[in-house]
């Protein structure tokens, strides 16, 4: 077969493979405050013991939810939010926001509306914290500066970096995501679309890059699926959990309308599904199934 023929085949298949949701169904999608407001730019989102909870960053709050997606409390701790980018709960139940205006992680008692900022240093530099994961007593945080994975823990009220996982091989250009799982943390590179994974046991693994993509922001790791959102080309691939992944089909399409993509930002995979935040089309959606 020629290289021609080759190319249109692979083209026809991959047009095939993007046309199917396999599976997935969309539960409910989150697109507005209990003001009924829009959100703006939402940047990530989570779920926490019953509760959607949503980074509404061109409004500067965070949003409760139901759920069923029902909108339930919009708040702004102390108007500290400028630009919040990422939340997740940690110990004793508090709530931590990454706010870029301060560069600085902030830790909220939504009881007592307390705040106390923490800003990351390791070695004499200042880090540049952009996305955040609380896990079994650890805080993960993607550092801008490094590229890297910060690990810390707190000791009484001080948050103390223990140490960054930077990958060894170079070039290396630093990662865009990142999730923490049993097995350990999986990271998707910028640029190079390679996938990269730290066993719990300490042993680094790098994936060659996952085809067909163009600019991958956000993934995901599940089931023996790798799930990767493609902000440029608007759709969700779902790879083989092998090195290197073999894409199995993808799904969604760029649009405005429910269920369609225009910027997406990230992929967050909960007990109610796979949560979908779409900064370009102010939405942050659940869909569920998928094979």
């Amino acid at each position: 077969m020629s290289r021609v023929s080759q190319g249109i085949l692979i083209l026809l298949v991959a047009l095939c493979l993007s046309g199917k949701a396999w599976g997935w169904k969309r539960l409910l999608s989150m697109e507005v405050g209990p003001d009924g407001s829009h959100l703006l730019y939402p940047m990530s989102a989570t779920w926490e013991k019953g509760r959607f909870y949503v980074v509404d960053t061109g409004n500067h709050r965070l949003i409760s939810y139901d759920a069923q997606g029902k909108p339930l409390k919009a708040v702004n701790p102390g108007g500290r939010l400028v630009a919040p980018l990422d939340l997740d709960f940690g110990p004793r139940g508090r709530l931590w926001v990454v706010e870029r205006s301060e560069n600085a992680l902030l830790e909220i008692d939504l009881a007592s509306r307390s705040i106390r900022p923490h800003r990351l240093r390791y070695r004499g530099r200042e880090l540049f914290p952009e996305r955040l994961v609380w896990r079994q007593g650890w805080l993960y945080v993607l550092d801008r500066e490094t590229g890297g994975v910060v690990m810390a823990r707190l000791e009484g009220e001080k948050l103390v970096v223990k140490k960054i996982w930077v990958p060894k091989v170079r070039p290396f250009t630093g990662f865009l995501d990142f999730k923490v799982r049993d097995d350990g943390i999986w990271a998707l590179e910028k640029t190079t679309h390679r996938i990269f994974h730290l066993s719990s046991q300490g042993k680094e693994e790098v994936w060659k890059p996952a085809v067909g993509l163009v600019y991958p922001v956000s993934l995901e790791v599940s089931g023996g699926r790798i799930y990767i959102l493609d902000r440029y080309l608007r759709k969700i691939f779902v790879f083989t959990l092998q090195n290197p992944p073999q894409l199995l089909y993808s799904f969604m399409e760029k649009g405005w309308r429910r269920g369609q993509l225009y910027l997406p930002r990230e992929l967050e995979l909960t007990p109610e599904g796979l949560l979908v935040v779409d900064e370009g089309n102010g939405r942050v959606e659940v869909w569920a199934g998928g094979s």
